[in-house]
């Protein structure tokens, strides 16, 4: 009869101990939403992101990552964002100082989660993460192929 107490007792803290549990998306699961949001393009590589909030009167937070992308190439662009955070990502692709893609329409103020790009030119591009109005938050940018053009 002891023997049923302590595992009874046993039983139960480990039953109560896991009522508490943090469901926080990690950066994995980002990742495979994001391979999902990006269809049938094929994984190339992942950037993690979580940016602290810009303090008032300060540029946005912004997180830089440089790639190499081959010409005659189709590149699609994904970002998926924590919700445990309330900032909105947005990725940025640069040539030097020239935009060539983004997943942000300024004048509509319209976010989506997946852009493609066609690489004309074998090179470094450069690769801009911040969030909307400097807000913090927590995203994954999902660099994936397309096709060959």
């Amino acid at each position: 009869m002891r023997y049923f107490y302590i595992i009874f007792a046993l039983f139960a803290i480990i039953i109560l101990g896991n009522t508490n549990k943090s469901f926080a998306q990690s950066g994995q699961e980002l990742v495979d939403i994001c391979g999902i949001i990006a269809g049938d393009a094929t994984y190339l590589k992942d950037f993690q992101i979580k940016l602290e909030a810009a303090k008032p009167g300060e540029e946005p937070p912004t997180a830089r990552h440089s790639v190499v992308l081959s010409k005659s190439t189709q590149y699609r662009f994904s970002i998926c964002n924590s919700k445990d955070y309330s900032g909105e990502a947005i990725i940025q692709l640069y040539d030097n100082n020239r935009l060539l893609g983004t997943n942000y329409v300024v004048a509509t103020g319209k976010s989506y989660p997946t852009f493609d790009f066609k690489c004309t030119t074998t090179g470094v591009y450069h690769i801009f993460i911040s969030f909307k109005e400097g807000d913090q938050g927590l995203a994954v940018a999902l660099l994936s192929f397309v096709k060959r053009l």
